[in-house]
Parts: structure tokens; C-alpha cells; sequence
């Protein structure tokens, strides 16, 4: 009888032993294992980053300071509307000119609005802004300001012109102009 039951016990203890400790234990590796692939992944698409990050760090050492400041006064990498402001003043005053009601429009793109793995929310790299000013001039001065705007660093488009005439020979131009910047 003893020969029947101690096989049996045994089978029962090792069935036991599996579904308590065994069957838990290989689970619980399973997911680490998943979990390992999944840092193993993470690291090498780390390292593939800064061996990108470390070839166009080379590229851009490889441009000389004065062209690195054209292209980030062209394009720069922030919104920095008071700077745009000052600049088309300084124009403005170049030809005894003065701004005058200007107006920050509407940004193209907010970092609000943006998703994880797109540059911009339309997944655009630029955002844009639009200002709106008005400026008191005579018509060869309109001209000249518009020449110097023209041929500034910083992209800039006119998307709207309009003017009132005013006694004188000076009249009241307003403008709409729209800017980038990279995200």
C-alpha cells in the first residue's frame, strides 16, 4: 500500500510545487525578459541618436561662426517676436520712420498642441506668427523701408499692404507680415 501512496505524494507535491512556485517563477521571467528586449532597444536606438547627433554636431563645426549667426538670425529656433519688433524698428528708424500699432497675431503652432514623435502639432518643423503694424510715411519712404525689409536676414513675408492717405505727403501704411521660426 505504502508503494501506492508515496508515488501518488510525490505527484501531488510536484504538482503542487509547480502551480505554487514554478509556473509564477517562469512567468515572472517571461516578463522580464520582454522588459530586457525592451531596454535592449531603448539602448541601441540611444546609440544610434548620438552617432547621428555627434555626425551633424561635426557638420555644424564645420561652419564658421559668422554663417552659423546668419542662419539662426534667417531661421531662428524660437519664437522671439519682441527681437522681429525691434528689428523692423530699426529699419523703421533708419529712415527717420516709426512703428505704430503693432499687433502680435495668431501663432501657426503652439508647443501646447504638439504630440509625442512630430516636430510641430501639423508635424510642420516651422511655426509661423504674424504681426501687424502701421507705418507713417511718405511713399519713397514706404518704398525704402520696404527695400530694407526686403533684404533683412530674418524671413519675413508681406501678406497684406493697405494705406490711407492723410494731409501731406505722408500716408498711414499698415502691414500684416508673417515670420518662422524651426521647432
Amino acid at each position: 500500500m505504502a508503494k501506492f501512496f508515496i508515488p501518488l505524494i510525490l505527484a501531488a507535491a510536484a504538482i503542487g510545487l509547480f502551480v505554487m512556485y514554478t509556473n509564477p517563477t517562469y512567468k515572472d521571467a517571461q516578463v522580464l525578459a520582454v522588459q530586457a528586449n525592451a531596454y535592449e532597444e531603448a539602448l541601441q536606438k540611444a546609440q544610434e541618436m548620438r552617432t547621428l547627433r555627434d555626425e551633424l554636431l561635426a557638420k555644424r563645426k564645420s561652419f564658421s561662426a559668422n554663417d552659423v549667426a546668419k542662419l539662426e538670425r534667417i531661421l531662428p529656433d524660437n519664437v522671439d517676436n519682441i527681437r522681429l519688433i525691434i528689428d523692423i524698428n530699426n529699419i523703421a528708424v533708419r529712415h527717420s520712420l516709426s512703428l505704430t500699432d503693432v499687433a502680435l497675431g495668431e501663432m501657426s503652432d503652439s508647443s501646447v498642441a504638439r504630440k509625442e514623435g512630430v516636430v510641430g502639432s501639423s508635424g510642420d518643423p516651422v511655426g509661423s506668427v504674424e504681426v501687424g503694424f502701421t507705418l507713417l510715411a511718405t511713399y519713397d519712404g514706404y518704398l525704402a523701408f520696404l527695400q530694407d525689409l526686403e533684404h533683412s536676414l530674418r524671413i519675413v513675408d508681406v501678406t497684406s499692404v493697405s494705406f490711407a492717405a492723410e494731409a501731406g505727403d505722408r500716408n498711414n501704411y499698415d502691414f500684416k507680415i508673417r515670420t518662422y521660426w524651426l521647432h
